[in-house]
């Protein structure tokens, strides 16, 4: 028997992250049966390996998948995603307070088992981003003490690999409304909503009194993301109604927004200059300099000015979906600009040197009830150009 440590987000490159495994062994001929057992599943994660299990169809009998949905980690539109698969797939839930908490991803050929047991969840960070744990343990049917492994785990989980468990709900568009109508599974934008609010908190509480350093993420796969069966973005540059993108971590929130920040000037000889500084704000430990620049917008296609008197002017876009008191406005594509100059007056007095121009979304931003607001920016989900603007 075979064993390897699986571990992925610890540093920036996991290349054994267990989201690449499945990729590997699903692209495999010499299995005949896949069965994934996770806690939670996102559509971006669902979306990601669907083009895997589509190909894999030619060559495995039998795809199974079953995901759990408690603590609203698995959304609506990640079982309709997984509903369109074709595959059989199943819900677990029971009503009593222990959780499903496995994430289980099984193998098998006539000779050979590959089984991967550890901590990722069928979510795009839970397969590539997140710090997780695991092991792959490679055996054949040669092989007694694998043999008696891989009995004892369908002994032990039998209801669940027989689909035999009373608590497993066959996966089906009533099944999912059922949950749904319940209140056991939201959707996507209400997952966001609400983890949005208990991500702030909990950043909030971490910018007092301890100073936490930042390291660089893993990414996910450009390859993995492209399987996808579903495009964000619309022809007309437009998100997809219905959203998958949920919050991922806090990376900025302002002070209380000014009428120059929100592009309402008061004054007789002051400009609408329509584009917001991004200022330290309540961020205590960071150097605005650079902060915005090289850590929150660092993973954009960032370009100079092609006027060779601006070419210390950085370009870059991107999409900010924009939250207002709790409404959803939409998804705008901004542009951002980053001034790269040291020498400059503004540079040496420490000033911000990046900034938002509001663009298309000036007509929500431009309010004068806005002033005093609170404006917090949020990475998404699987997504380096995506952000959640949420203004309170």
């Amino acid at each position: 028997m075979n064993i390897t440590v699986l571990g992925q987000g610890y540093e920036p490159v996991s290349e054994k992250s267990v989201g690449n495994m499945l990729m590997k062994f699903l692209g495999q001929t010499n299995f005949h049966t896949f069965t994934g057992i996770a806690a939670f599943a996102s559509l971006a994660g669902i979306s990601g390996i669907s083009g895997y299990i589509e190909r894999a169809k030619s060559n495995f009998k039998f795809l199974n998948l079953i995901v759990g949905v408690d603590q609203e980690g698995t959304s609506k539109e990640a079982l309709n995603e997984i509903l369109e698969m074709d595959v059989n797939s199943y819900i677990f839930y029971q009503s009593e307070p222990p959780i499903f908490h496995p994430k289980i991803y099984l193998f098998e050929g006539d000779h050979e088992i590959k089984i991967i047991v550890g901590s990722s969840n069928l979510t795009g960070r839970g397969l590539f981003v997140n710090i997780e744990g695991s092991l792959l343990l490679e055996f054949t049917d040669a092989d007694s003490a694998g043999t008696q492994l891989l009995n004892d785990l369908k002994e032990y989980y039998t209801g669940l690999f027989n689909f035999t468990d009373s608590n497993l709900f066959k996966i089906t568009s009533e099944v999912i409304d059922s949950f749904v109508s319940k209140g056991i599974v939201p959707n996507e934008t209400e997952r966001s909503l609400k983890y949005s609010q208990i991500k702030a908190n909990q950043q909030l509480q971490n910018n007092i009194g301890i100073e936490i350093p930042r390291r660089k993420a893993a990414q996910i796969p450009k390859h993995f993301r492209k399987a996808k069966k579903r495009n964000p973005i619309s022809p007309d540059g437009k998100l997809s109604v219905g959203s998958q993108f949920r919050p991922s971590e806090l990376l900025w929130q302002s002070g209380p927004l000014t009428p120059r920040d929100l592009n309402i000037p008061k004054g007789a000889t002051t400009n609408a200059t329509g584009s917001m500084l991004f200022k330290k704000g309540l961020q205590k430990n960071i150097d605005q300099k650079h902060y915005f620049r090289d850590t929150v917008f660092s993973s954009l296609l960032w370009a100079k000015d092609k006027i060779q008197a601006k070419s210390h002017l950085e370009r870059a876009v991107a999409i900010f979906i924009i939250i207002i008191d709790n409404n959803n406005y939409g998804d705008f594509k901004l542009n951002l600009t980053h001034n790269s100059k040291t020498d400059s007056k503004a540079y040496q007095q420490n000033n911000s040197m990046t900034q938002i121009s509001w663009g298309e979304a000036k007509s929500i931003i431009a309010k004068d009830e806005l002033i005093g607001k609170t404006a917090s920016l949020f990475s998404v989900e699987d997504f380096d150009d995506i952000f959640i603007l949420d203004i309170q």
